[in-house]
Order: structure tokens, then C-alpha cells, then sequence
């Protein structure tokens, strides 16, 4: 037991290890209680102790039944998760250390979270008024000390801000899980413990949007031409840039011309010298999207990646909105730290030489008032796993590239004219590359030599000429990195927990993977309709928006936590009681949406309430849409069966569309 000590609290272990050697180097002695490890040092004749937590070791909890709930307070997580059941031990140990210390550093991640992390933990078993702060933005020896040399007093604006997250997501989540569980239960008969949020509910809303239209698309015929010109002895196919044909007879007589004059004029040639500014350096964002489109990883998993780096002061701290490299970092130390890693020696050599040693970034709009962008610490990664080092290898290459001049190309865009079709050959070839050494991983486009023989009004020869036959697409399915994006590009949620509150989604089992994308579950697209029918607000992105900038203001001190609180409680309190007025009506609703126990027409392809005369509501739009695309394809010469037959053979048509045609066929319907 050791007494008047002063206790460095750190948000997990192989981080509480590193500020322990950075602060004293070998003169550190490691012990355990209960089997956690903490570490122990003397400086300038203080005793200091650097125990780690283990993420959050409380979490907020109420004993009251039913719903609306308002009262709650603070419970050690392993309390109310048997999952968090290890985490007895972290706290333990924290209890442990409190007892006899003199003074508090929460050195945890220096975010919202890991503020209300130590927060938590000293206002539970240490002393606030004896308590600090520690700042840095990476787990290097030199920033953990420069850090250590300057303590701050807690920072409690950030900390009310995160308590404030905290007790909103519960109140909505709880309250809002409660009575969607219970409604839901009561329909289908059989407990269901489902969830809803502020900020969970207007992204699965979103996600089932895209979902139900590309559920309800009948693809309808375009028509395109194709041709193969020959240019200095290589076939080229030029892409068509006018609009498609909707009339297949009309493009069929151009052809025809085409194959009495098979010839092709030159109408311009445009040749550009553009220039490609550098890339901006990483934010998380940013970062998860290259994650996402070169190494075809998850945002939640790109995110956990690049926190283990961070652990390993490989990298800067991940989960920060900047695209900014302040001044004050020192890039020459880092360089020349990167130059002793043999893969990007000659890469920083090269790169120095270009800047003459003076290192400007190619600095983004977005800032973030705690951490800079992500950059490399310089320190040389001893054992990565193959993703991590890819992961790795992006992080260091934008860096670099951030620094480096912009890249200049030659884009050749040739007009070519067929008998009044315009088509467009380009090439874009490299004239310097610039940043592009440092960050290859960009495709500009073909580069074709053969187009710098070409001359304006020069007759080319058509070897082939053809009609291709497309069909109208529906919206791209959405993925976990689209959904992302638009959860910022609509300012809900941050960017430490987007990723989080996906994964939710499909915990709950409301979304899953298919393919390349994602798709709905029945239980998801219910859900989203029920909310979005009975209870609009709470997928209203705006109202999330409102409360996402209520916490920026408490970070900037300007509002009270408890003012917003507040408000949210009387929001909540008044839409509870709306849900309990229309429970009868939800409950009857949600037939429309779900095979329940009530339903007494059921549709004869899902089992869902019938909403029309043969389907549930979302087969009779299926049939609807069939309906009205019918007239696209009988002016081509289908029949109603044989335009079902096509429908449903062919791969883009809508899921609910596919149901409906393949019943049609089945039982002979006709199109009225």
C-alpha cells in the first residue's frame, strides 16, 4: 500500500505502461493487484502511480420498471453488463490506489470520453479538488513528458459536455427501447427487446430510404451506341455522351447510316494542363474512407486499427476531426525518424531534397479544438499484422505527400462527331508527379499515346458499330462508409462514435451485409416505418442536429448541461406519452409493416396486413410501379407476361418488384 502518492490515471493498459517509461525511463517498478498490472516511480522525491483503467468503468443505470424513466445515476459497468464483468478488477484497483493518494492526473485519451473517463473514476473514489489534467496527442516519450511538465486544471467544460452525451443517449435510448419493445412485443406476440436513439434512429431510417427504393425499382430500357474506331493502328471505343435512347428504332436507323458511311470526324481537341493540389493530412473520416476503398475494411474496424497504433505511439491520436498540421509540431524529427524505416528512406530523402527541409502541409478547412490531424510519430514499427501495416503505410504516404508539390497532368479530351452522335476519347497522362510519388494510390485515368496523332477534322474509320441495351439503375446500395459519410455530412453523432452506432444497427440485427452493401431486415424496416409514421421526430435529423450543437455550446461553455438536460426530459416526457395515447394505433399500424399475431388479410407473398386489394403496402407499390413502367416496354414490343418474365429475370430489378412479378406469372393476373 502505497500513501501520499500522486495516482496518473490512463485509459488502458499499454498506454498506462508508456507514460510510465516516458516519464521515468528504467527506474519504473511494475506490480499487480488482482492481477492488473500499474507501475510505480519516484521523481524529484514524489511517489507516482500509473494504473490503467479499461474504457468506461460506470455507465448510467435506474431501477425503475416501465417507461417514461427520468431518475438514473452513475454504476459500475460489470453491475449492469455481465459481458463488462472483467472490468470489476480495473475497478477494484482504482479503489485501491485512490485510497491514499494526494493528487489525480486523468491521462486518459484527451477527448469527451476519456475526460468523463478519469473524471468518473476520481469523482468516485479520489478527490476532485486535488485532480489535473494531462494533454497530448500522441504516446510518444517526448509529448507524454512535455505533457507531464504542463498540467491543467480539469477540463470541465469538455467533461459536462461528455456527461451531457451520456445522459441524453440514455434517456432517448431507454426510454425510446422501452416503448418500441413493448409495442412491438404486444404485436408479434413474444418479447423482443429492441432499441431506438437520437442518433441510431434517423441513420436507420436513412439506411431503409435507399433500401426500399432500390427494393421497388423496375428497370426500364436505354439504348447506347458503340463504336471501335481505328487510330494509328490500335482499336479504340469512344464513350457516348449524349443522352440514351429511349426508342430503339431510332437509334437503329443512325446505325444504318453509320454502316453506309462508316466514318467518324474529329469536331475539337482539348488539351489542358491541370494541376492536382496535394492531399489534406487525415482526419478520421478521411482515413476511414481510403480504409474503406483500398483495403475494403469497415469504418468500425479501420477505426480500432488505428487506435492500436496510436497505443503503440506508431501514430497520432486517430479520433479527431482536424485536417490540420499544427506549426509547432516538429516535422524534421519526425522525417528523420521516418528515413531509419527502411521502406520510406528514400521517400523522406527524396522528399527533403524537393522542400529544402522546410516543411509546409497542405492544410484542410475542418479543425478540432483537442487534436491535430493523424500523422506518424516516426517511431519504427516493430511487429505489425498485415492490415496494420497497410493501414500504416496509408497513414505515412498521406503525410508525406502532404508536404510535397502539387502534381501536373495532361488531360487530351477529343469530341468526335458520328452522323450527329458526339463521342469523347481522353487520355490523362503525368507530366510531373509531384505528391503523387509519396501517395500512389490514385487512378487519373487511361493514358493513350495514339491520341497525340490525332488532328482536328480528321476522318477516322469505324470498324464496328452496334446497339448497346441498358437498363435505368437503382440508387447504389448503402455501405457502412456511406452511412458514415452521411451521418457528417448531416452533423449528427461524431467522429468516435459514428462508426459505433452503425455496428448497433446491425447488433440489433436491423441491417446485415449482402454483397458489397448492406440490406434491411423485416425487424429494421418496421421499425424504421412505425417511428417515421407515428412518431416523426424521432428520426428527425434536425432535432438530433439541435442537440449535437447543444453539446458543442456546453464545450465552449456558453450553455449548462442541466439546461439541455432538461429540455431533452420534456421532449421525451411529451412524446411517451403520445407513444402510450397510440399504442392501440401503433400496435394495428405496425400489421402494415410485419407479420404479427393480429394480422387477419394477410398479403399472400409476405404474410404482412394486406393494404389493397391483393398486397401489403409494400407489394402493392411494387405492383404499382410495374404498372406504370409497363408502357416503356410494350411500346418495344412486350406483352404483359413476357414484360413480367424479363422483370424478373433480370439481376437490378427491386427485390419487393421480383415478388410481385414472379405472383403475377404464378397466378395469371392481369395487368388491370
Amino acid at each position: 500500500m502505497f500513501k501520499d502518492h500522486v495516482l496518473i490515471i490512463a485509459e488502458k493498459p499499454k498506454a498506462a505502461q508508456k507514460i510510465a517509461y516516458a516519464l521515468a525511463g528504467s527506474n519504473v517498478n511494475r506490480y499487480k493487484y488482482r492481477g492488473i498490472p500499474y507501475w510505480v516511480f519516484v521523481l524529484n522525491n514524489q511517489i507516482y502511480v500509473v494504473a490503467p483503467s479499461a474504457g468506461h468503468l460506470f455507465t448510467l443505470s435506474t431501477n425503475i420498471k416501465g417507461y417514461p424513466v427520468f431518475n438514473y445515476q452513475w454504476v459500475p459497468r460489470w453491475i449492469e453488463n455481465r459481458k463488462a464483468s472483467f472490468l470489476k478488477k480495473f475497478m477494484d484497483l482504482m479503489n485501491f490506489l485512490c485510497k491514499n493518494a494526494v493528487a489525480y492526473i486523468n491521462a486518459c485519451d484527451y477527448d469527451i470520453e476519456g475526460s468523463v473517463i478519469g473524471f468518473l473514476i476520481i469523482a468516485n473514489f479520489g478527490n476532485l479538488k486535488n485532480a489535473y489534467r494531462m494533454k497530448f496527442s500522441s504516446l510518444t516519450s517526448s509529448e507524454i513528458r512535455s505533457a507531464f511538465r504542463r498540467l491543467s486544471p480539469l477540463d470541465w467544460n469538455m467533461i459536462e459536455a461528455g456527461l451531457c452525451r451520456h445522459e441524453l443517449d440514455w434517456l432517448w435510448g431507454i426510454n425510446l427501447s422501452r416503448a418500441l419493445s413493448h409495442i412491438i412485443s404486444k404485436a408479434i406476440g413474444r418479447r423482443l427487446v429492441l432499441s431506438a436513439g437520437r442518433v441510431q434512429s434517423p441513420t436507420l431510417n436513412e439506411a431503409v430510404r435507399i433500401i426500399s427504393q432500390r427494393r421497388l425499382h423496375v428497370p426500364e430500357p436505354l439504348y447506347y451506341p458503340k463504336i471501335s474506331l481505328i487510330i494509328d493502328g490500335k482499336t479504340l471505343i469512344p464513350e457516348f455522351v449524349g443522352k440514351p435512347f429511349t426508342n430503339r428504332m431510332k437509334l437503329q436507323n443512325i446505325l444504318t447510316k453509320i454502316k453506309h458511311e462508316p466514318y467518324a470526324f474529329v469536331k475539337s481537341i482539348d488539351i489542358r494542363i491541370k494541376t492536382l493540389s496535394p492531399p489534406h493530412p487525415f482526419n478520421l473520416s478521411d482515413l476511414q474512407t481510403e480504409a474503406y476503398r483500398l483495403l475494403k475494411i469497415s469504418p468500425a474496424r479501420s477505426q480500432k486499427i488505428a487506435e492500436d497504433l496510436y497505443l503503440d505511439a506508431l501514430i497520432s491520436y486517430p479520433r479527431t476531426n482536424s485536417q490540420k498540421l499544427p506549426q509547432s509540431l516538429d516535422n524534421a524529427a519526425i522525417m528523420k525518424a521516418l528515413s531509419k524505416i527502411p521502406k520510406y528512406a528514400d521517400l523522406v530523402h527524396t522528399l527533403i531534397k524537393e522542400t529544402r527541409g522546410i516543411f509546409k502541409p497542405n492544410n484542410g478547412l475542418k479543425e478540432d479544438p483537442a487534436h491535430p490531424a493523424i500523422y506518424p510519430t516516426g517511431i519504427v514499427p516493430k511487429q505489425l499484422s498485415p492490415i496494420h501495416e497497410k493501414l500504416y503505410d496509408i497513414i505515412v504516404r498521406r503525410y508525406l505527400a502532404t508536404f510535397s508539390s502539387p502534381a501536373k497532368v495532361r488531360d487530351i479530351k477529343i469530341t468526335i462527331e458520328v452522323h450527329g452522335l458526339l463521342f469523347v476519347l481522353r487520355s490523362i497522362d503525368i507530366i510531373t508527379k509531384g505528391w503523387i510519388k509519396y501517395y500512389p494510390f490514385i487512378n487519373l485515368g487511361p493514358v493513350i499515346p495514339e491520341l497525340t496523332k490525332v488532328k482536328k477534322g480528321m476522318r477516322l474509320h469505324i470498324v464496328k458499330a452496334q446497339i448497346l441495351t441498358k437498363y435505368t439503375s437503382p440508387p447504389p446500395p448503402p455501405t457502412k462508409l456511406s452511412l458514415l459519410k452521411w451521418m457528417e455530412s448531416v452533423g449528427i453523432g461524431t467522429e468516435s462514435t459514428r462508426a459505433e452506432i452503425i455496428e448497433v444497427l446491425f447488433k440489433r440485427q436491423y441491417l446485415f451485409n449482402k454483397g458489397r452493401g448492406i440490406d434491411a431486415s423485416d425487424l429494421g424496416i418496421a421499425v424504421t416505418h412505425l417511428l417515421a409514421d407515428l412518431f416523426p421526430q424521432i428520426i428527425d435529423v434536425g432535432l438530433t442536429r439541435k442537440f449535437e450543437e447543444y453539446m458543442k455550446l456546453i464545450r465552449e461553455g456558453r450553455i449548462r448541461r442541466e439546461t439541455v438536460v432538461e429540455e431533452a426530459k420534456i421532449l421525451i416526457k411529451r412524446l411517451i406519452e403520445n407513444i402510450k395515447k397510440e399504442e392501440r394505433k401503433a400496435i394495428e399500424t405496425l400489421a402494415k409493416y410485419i407479420k404479427t399475431d393480429i394480422v387477419k388479410n394477410p398479403c399472400p407473398i409476405c404474410g404482412r396486413e394486406r393494404q389493397g386489394k391483393y398486397f401489403c403496402i409494400f407489394h402493392e407499390k411494387a405492383l404499382t410501379r410495374l404498372r406504370e413502367s409497363f408502357s416503356k416496354w410494350d411500346s418495344i414490343g412486350y406483352n404483359w407476361q413476357k414484360y413480367l418474365e424479363k422483370i424478373k429475370n433480370l439481376k437490378i430489378t427491386g427485390l419487393w418488384i421480383k415478388e410481385v412479378a414472379e405472383f403475377l406469372i404464378k397466378n395469371g393476373l392481369s395487368q388491370t
